[in-house]
């Protein structure tokens, strides 16, 4: 298995890394490309990392590089900022696993490689170059995953944990196709796609997207096709894939043990691991408001012949609600649902969007229990948590709430450890009886590698949960795969009869060996029943490995799995682990001369909206909530329906010793009921009959005695995305929470916002302190990809902020009782540290017409007449900033349940909502003028779109790495013939029918009896006939660019004109029944 290798040159002044092909070193035309960074975005809080990336001539610039005394590298992982340093990943050793077309010569080479070693380079300073030659050389470490790795000389890489979890034997790639992508999902993208010799990674599945986006975003800038395939031809970045990747060969003619010069057949087991909510088991649940979920992994078996092509894929992944598992795990299935299912409904419908987007039509196999709790449950749980049954009715419900046909999604619930009780696990097969006709109809996908014709194409996919998604879904799952398999095989006589066994052994291995690696990424140990998985039963020995391998589990999920998810956070720029990791950008030369053209051009493409936000901060003086009338507190001001609702608590618990170690969250699940409540009942209210869908909580976090309460109307859900909440802690120079805030994230249609409930020291004169935890909240507090509180389109303030009035407490009171407002505010810590610009610069408040905020006496409206006397002062406000917001109502409410007054604010503001596949197209132009003349070849003219369609074709037809094999040549007719042909193509596709649906463009698949339902087709029926495909409800286009996997179904044979003229990926949202939903 060749791959290409690189050499690594560095230079020293000013510093780059060099990747050298190792052919170039000879060739006098040959070019490198170099990588360092470009120090133009450097700023006070460390903003963001700019990278430059050029590609140089061998004969010119290689004699400013040094070469590095490391062996030929297999290429580059991505840039990470990590631990205060920027740093470059290389593979320096691989193992070879496979090649997926060992036995189909003609089709060229598709080998995949196991990840076994990684170096760092630092893209700043060469201290760590020494270091990573000893390491690459196999030399002496000092391995201590605390301080990080220690070479002899005593310097400590800040990388060991991170290179350690690359080096895990989880990670694979290949130089010669996508591996991201699916058999089918290449074909059809190869089908479609303007530009075949270029990859494009399905980002779900790419788990360094992050750490590649430089590079992605290089290639994007290039002009032209040639420019992109040349680079992608020169292999220098590499995409990664976890998982795993195993094969087992069979069918020996001999009857004897196959190998690879002797077996009939190749089987083939790639697991592709989500990249989207990935984690480590109790830390990592349920869905996110992306869609993604949990442990969420595509499982694709191939087998392959000298004569065929065969595959199949399932997925499993974790219930698609918001759901945890908290406390102390010791073998509970306890679990708490976070959000009512309207509040779940969108996050839910973008999971299957994305699922019916892939594979067209999804069966969801719930292996959870299912008669533990009678009735359906609507999301609520007490403090102890609801049963597991509970967690399968809500996704059932779920699943029914969206409406869809049965047709599209399909539930089926199997009771696991009810059916295989007292170790009948034969009684999965009533399962694969149940599931039979689905398994039927959904089919695989099949080629005839002589012919480079697609017989069939799979058209849906089994959908497997438990709870972990582990050890019950992977023995179900290999059931599954060997029914299929089996029928496959025998139906086209594909191994001799007496190999049959033996094959059937190998489809076990495979899925044990596939078991225990998606065990150990996510619960830190092999699978459980892994010896059901490969012989259908269990005994001691294996009950005896079940038991050591639970007590493992117990061990590492409860005590060890934080590092660990610390790590995966940073590797994909997910989580609050950015508190280490600032956003690593390409220089782009053209960036701020592009800047006007492009957000003129994005206003004229654009949609802007209105959104009223409802903001409200309260110190609650640690009083838990006994029933107390909460008057008119939360009454809507001016009638005026709010779409999003926060409330920022502090003091929800007492800020004693106690919660300061280990915060209480009772009373923040009392006040997240009780609210929901109350807002729905003043909204009820305020608007009577008028009043339409209600409001749920979204997300809510607390930090000690600070928590965060964000609700939104129904209306806005499905608008509602990338939904973040983190904490920062200020108190004892940031390692107490008793001070700190709890900060989220959103993005509401394509704006950002940010909104922080803080809590600053407190203390008459204690400015300078309180000064200092803002600027550290304010730079401390990172989110997904490093991003910072200041960088969103809008951010919002709320909370006790402590500022006091500087003056007596009988002066304050004399000035209060006055109403002399303007007066007192003039003595106000706070505005005088904004006048100065101190603190809070870019922000606004608007103007004060309420009296102090604190402090009262509790349960009364009289300031403090204890022996302290506190002075009167507005320490709870509410801070904003952003363009053009419209301040509605800034207010106190009189409710005495504290010592403070709790501040609300309602405001106005825009957003936008941008085409996302508008906006690549604008920056590829913008791009293309600043390079160089643009060339229009998407005319109106008939002629000049056949020329495109031709030109298309030719470039399809000779492309070295279009995907579809040495043998695929398409014909280029004339113009004139071209024409002729499009007069008799169907009418194109819309995202509600297909061309080759229609009964005289393709004939239904003939279904006849067989083991699940009706024999599968013989080959020549199947490259005669195509079955009807459906179209996802859910999304907004099917564009086969867009989509990240399956597109409509398309056969395609040699020398025959494929039509993309009336193109069949066209996009077309006409005649969609309800408002659609785009995966994001």
């Amino acid at each position: 298995m060749e791959v290409k290798r690189f050499f690594l040159h560095v230079r020293s002044h000013p510093r780059a890394v060099a990747l050298v092909p190792t052919h170039a070193i000879s060739d006098p035309n040959g070019s490198f490309l170099s990588i360092a960074i470009c120090k133009s975005r450097a700023d006070e809080d460390g903003g963001d990392v700019r990278v430059k990336i050029t590609t140089e001539s061998v004969a010119a610039s290689l004699q400013y590089y040094s070469p590095l005394d490391i062996d030929a590298v297999y290429g580059c992982a991505g840039v990470l900022d990590y631990q205060g340093d920027t740093f470059i990943f290389f593979t320096t050793r691989c193992q070879p696993v496979c090649d997926l077309t060992e036995l189909n010569t003609s089709a060229g080479s598709r080998s995949v490689f196991r990840m076994t070693q990684v170096i760092s380079l630092s893209l700043t300073d060469p201290v760590f170059d020494i270091q990573a030659c000893r390491r690459a050389s196999g030399g002496a470490m000092i391995d201590d995953p605390t301080q990080g790795e220690i070479d002899i000389y005593g310097i400590t890489n800040p990388c060991t944990q991170m290179l350690a979890f690359l080096e895990s034997g989880a990670f694979f790639f290949s130089p010669q196709f996508d591996i991201t992508r699916t058999t089918q999902s290449q074909r059809m993208r190869a089908i479609a796609t303007d530009e075949p010799g270029v990859f494009d990674p399905d980002p779900k599945f790419l788990w360094n997207s992050n750490m590649l986006q430089v590079f992605t975003d290089f290639r994007m800038h290039m002009c032209s096709t040639a420019e992109r395939e040349a680079f992608e031809a020169a292999g220098y970045a590499m995409s990664l894939i976890q998982g795993a990747v195993d094969s087992f060969y069979a069918g020996s003619r001999n009857g004897s043990n196959a190998g690879p010069n002797d077996a009939a057949l190749v089987m083939y087991l790639i697991s592709r691991s989500s990249s989207m909510r990935s984690g480590m088991r109790f830390l990592t649940r349920g869905v996110d408001d992306e869609g993604g979920v949990a442990n969420e992994v595509e499982t694709e078996v191939i087998i392959a012949t000298r004569s065929l092509t065969f595959s199949h894929v399932q997925i499993r992944g974790s219930v698609p609600a918001f759901w945890t598992q908290e406390g102390l795990q010791i073998g509970s299935h306890r679990v708490h649902i976070t959000r009512s299912a309207k509040a779940t409904m969108p996050a839910t419908q973008r999971h299957f969007a994305d699922l019916l987007g892939r594979y067209k039509r999804v069966n969801a196999i719930n292996l959870l229990k299912q008669h533990n709790t009678p009735g359906a449950y609507d999301g609520s749980d007490s403090g102890a948590g609801a049963p597991e049954a509970s967690l399968g009715q809500f996704y059932q419900s779920m699943i029914e709430a969206m409406g869809l046909s049965s047709s599209i999604v399909s539930y089926t619930g199997f009771d696991y450890h009810h059916e295989v009780k007292g170790g009948n696990f034969d009684r999965v097969s009533g399962l694969i009886r149940q599931i039979g006709p689905l398994l039927t109809g959904y089919q695989y996908y099949l080629a005839d590698n002589e012919s480079d014709v697609v017989l069939t194409l799979q058209r849906g996919v089994q959908r497997t949960n438990c709870l972990d998604c582990l050890d019950r879904t992977n023995v179900v799952q290999s059931v599954i795969s060997r029914a299929v398999l089996s029928e496959f095989m025998r139906q086209n006589a594909i191994v001799p009869s007496s190999a049959m066994s033996a094959a059937m052994d190998g489809i076990g291995q495979l899925w044990r060996a596939n078991g225990n690696a998606i065990s150990r990424s996510y619960a830190g140990t092999g699978a459980l029943k892994s010896d059901v998985t490969t012989s259908g039963k269990s005994g001691w020995a294996g009950f005896f490995s079940d038991a050591s391998k639970s007590l493992s589990r117990l061990m590492q999920n409860n005590f060890q799995d934080k590092g660990k998810q610390s790590v995966i956070d940073t590797l994909l720029g997910s989580g609050d682990s950015g508190l280490v990791s600032r956003p690593v950008l390409l220089y782009d030369p053209y960036e701020r001369e592009i800047a006007a053209d492009l957000s003129r051009e994005l206003e004229r493409v654009s949609r802007k909206d209105s959104i009223h936000v409802l903001l409200c901060t309260y110190n609650l003086h640690g009083n838990a909530y006994r029933g107390e009338p909460l008057g008119s507190w939360l009454v809507m001001p001016r009638n005026v329906r709010p779409d999003i609702v926060a409330i920022g608590f502090q003091e929800v618990v007492n800020l004693d010793v106690q919660s300061v170690i280990a915060a209480d969250t009772a009373n923040r699940r009392t006040w997240e009921q009780v609210l929901t409540a109350e807002i729905n009942a003043q909204y009820r209210k305020a608007f009577g009959n008028k009043a339409d869908g209600e409001y749920a909580l979204v997300s809510s976090e607390q930090l000690v005695g600070v928590a965060l309460l964000f609700f939104a109307h129904d209306a806005v859900f499905p608008r509602i995305h990338n939904v973040q909440m983190v904490k920062h802690k200020t108190g004892l120079s940031g390692m107490a929470g008793n001070k700190g805030c709890v900060a989220m994230n959103l993005m509401l249609d394509d704006t950002s916002i940010c909104i922080v409930a803080a809590h600053l020291a407190s203390g008459t004169s204690n400015v300078a302190e309180r000064n200092s935890d803002f600027h550290s909240i304010r730079t401390g507090t990172r989110f997904r990809r490093g991003r910072h509180i200041d960088e969103h389109d809008y951010a919002f303030w709320l909370g006790d902020l402590n500022y006091r009035i500087e003056l007596p407490y009988d002066q304050a009171r004399a000035l209060i009782s006055q109403r002399q407002l303007k007066s007192l505010m003039m003595y106000d810590q706070l505005s005088m540290q904004m006048a100065s610009g101190k603190v809070f610069r870019g922000y606004q408040e608007a103007e004060i017409h309420f009296p102090p905020t604190y402090k009262f006496d509790d349960g009364t409206n009289t300031y403090d007449t204890s022996e302290k006397m506190r002075v009167p002062s507005w320490t709870d406000r509410i801070m904003y900033s952003g363009n053009n917001v419209r301040v509605l109502e800034y207010y106190r409410d009189e409710i005495t349940f504290s010592d403070h007054k709790p501040v609300l604010a309602m405001m106005e503001f825009d957003v936008v909502s941008v085409d996302k596949a508008q906006k690549r197209q604008i920056l590829r132009k913008l791009y293309a003028r600043r390079h160089g003349p643009l060339v229009d070849t998407a005319s109106s003219s008939g002629v000049q779109s056949l020329k495109s369609a031709e030109q298309k074709l030719i470039d399809w037809g000779t492309g070295s790495d279009s995907g579809l094999g040495a043998s695929t040549r398409i014909s280029t007719p004339q113009i004139s013939q071209l024409a002729s042909i499009a007069a008799t193509l169907p009418s194109p596709s819309s995202s509600t029918h297909v061309w080759w649906d229609d009964e005289q463009q393709q004939q239904p698949i003939s279904k006849a009896a067989s083991r699940f339902a009706g024999a599968s087709p013989t080959r020549s029926e199947r490259s005669n006939s195509i079955g009807r495909a459906l179209i996802n409800p859910f999304a907004l286009t099917i564009s086969a660019m867009a989509s990240s996997a399956v597109s409509p179904t398309v056969q395609v044979r040699p020398k025959q004109l494929v039509n993309i003229i009336d193109d069949p990926f066209a996009d077309d949202a006409t005649g969609l029944s309800w408002e659609p939903i785009v995966p994001m």
